[in-house]
């Protein structure tokens, strides 16, 4: 399978590098969210949210970000704006994943 991967961003890279590029710029401004969120939550001495956003960043991050809109509005965008340019590289390495596995294996 890794190697059917391997061929599919060699045989596509006119898509695979600007999207690769555009999630790295996406984690970036992420890591910017989270760590503006955590020192949020602390800040206002929201231990268990601090906390979850230390310890589990993707998941606790949008959903403190959407529960308390007003605190941090910045790093809120932030973590949003992130995870949208994140998405597309992880989308599109999903699909090529899924037709890697149901690609017939080469008879040995």
């Amino acid at each position: 399978m890794l190697n059917t991967l391997l061929e599919f961003y060699i045989e596509h890279q006119w898509l695979a590098l600007p999207l690769a590029m555009l999630s790295a710029a996406g984690v970036g401004i992420l890591w910017m969210g989270w760590l503006s969120l955590m020192l949020t939550a602390f800040g206002q001495r929201r231990w268990l949210w601090g906390f979850a956003i230390l310890l589990l960043p993707v998941p606790a991050s949008p959903c403190f970000a959407l529960r308390h809109p007003t605190l941090n509005p910045w790093a809120n965008r932030l973590v949003l704006w992130g995870l949208l340019l994140s998405l597309p590289i992880l989308v599109l390495t999903g699909w090529w994943g899924l037709l890697a596995l149901t690609q017939a294996a080469p008879a040995a």
